[in-house]
């Protein structure tokens, strides 16, 4: 997965620029130019509704400005190569629709951005608004500390016959290895069988026998996705059960930094009202995410 052109959503003054640092660690391995945005609207709910249209207009400019300022300071800061970067403030409400038009237009590989959360376990709209829709590969970055060696483990889907599928799983797998290639760590891959409970009962089947049975089968086929990337078959995690409870399980279980998972968007009043199985999932993770679509 090359990444030439990387898009960093910053965060916001007062938290810890965990995207941006993550930034520069791509940028400097990958010789990448990053674009950095940071934005601003929220701050004018509050004032006073009898204002003129050139006051508002004047504050609006002063708040940007103000954030412009600390933005250099903080990619001063982290010491990134001035050549190889550029900066805006943005005065946008809707942060997510407006960073994939953004992208898209511009062309960058990657969107980074730290996985705030909101209450209890679950990340913020946005967050989840780019997981859905964002056609560019989504890299959230955990607000725990990240560190160099943690190792990476791939989200598989192995029992779809469906090419879109298929070639998703080469995708994760391909970025995946090159992560390890770059920063370390060892790659793990992770499948999860789906087992009715009901025919488990009924055929008295064994979850172990079924995984075993299954990574015999699978592994030819992971390996050969693999090409010549010397994946260790002790690596390979294939177990029956929920992919909510197995994948995070796993990744806590081989000390993950980093997860890579596909996505699948829902769009209209369902995708408001249900999560599908990745969002669960991640809901979970404590790790380093990268969101693909097929």
């Amino acid at each position: 997965m090359l990444m030439k052109q990387i898009l960093v959503i910053a965060d916001l003054p007062g938290s810890k620029p965990k995207a941006l640092a993550k930034a520069k660690l791509i940028a400097d391995a990958q010789n990448a130019k990053v674009t950095v945005l940071s934005f601003v609207y929220e701050q004018l709910k509050h004032l006073p509704d009898n204002l003129s249209a050139s006051q508002q207009k004047a504050i609006q400019q002063s708040l940007v400005e103000q954030r412009q300022q600390w933005l250099e300071r903080q990619i001063k800061d982290q010491d990134l190569n001035p050549e190889q970067v550029t900066c805006q403030v943005i005065w946008e409400k809707n942060i997510a629709s407006w960073t994939e038009e953004f992208s898209r237009k511009h062309k960058h590989d990657l969107i980074v951005k730290t996985g705030r959360r909101s209450e209890g376990m679950f990340y913020t709209p946005t967050d989840w608004h780019l997981l859905r829709t964002s056609q560019v590969p989504v890299l959230l970055v955990s607000e725990k500390k990240w560190k160099k060696q943690h190792n990476v483990m791939v989200a598989l889907d192995l029992g779809s016959k469906l090419q879109s599928k298929q070639a998703l799983n080469q995708q994760l797998l391909s970025t995946g290895i090159d992560w390890v290639r770059h920063f370390g760590g060892e790659l793990h891959c992770v499948y999860c069988l789906p087992m009715s409970p009901v025919l488990k009962d009924l055929m008295g089947l064994s979850g172990k026998q079924m995984a075993s049975d299954a990574k015999a089968q699978y592994m030819p086929l992971i390996q050969k996705m693999a090409g010549d990337f010397p994946l260790s078959p002790e690596n390979v995690h294939i177990k029956a059960g929920d992919p909510d409870k197995v994948i995070p399980s796993v990744a806590a279980d081989i000390n993950a930094g980093l997860v890579t998972i596909g996505t699948v968007g829902r769009k209209g009043l369902k995708g408001k009202l249900l999560g599908n199985t990745a969002e669960n999932i991640l809901s979970l993770l404590k790790t380093d995410i990268i969101a693909l679509q097929p």
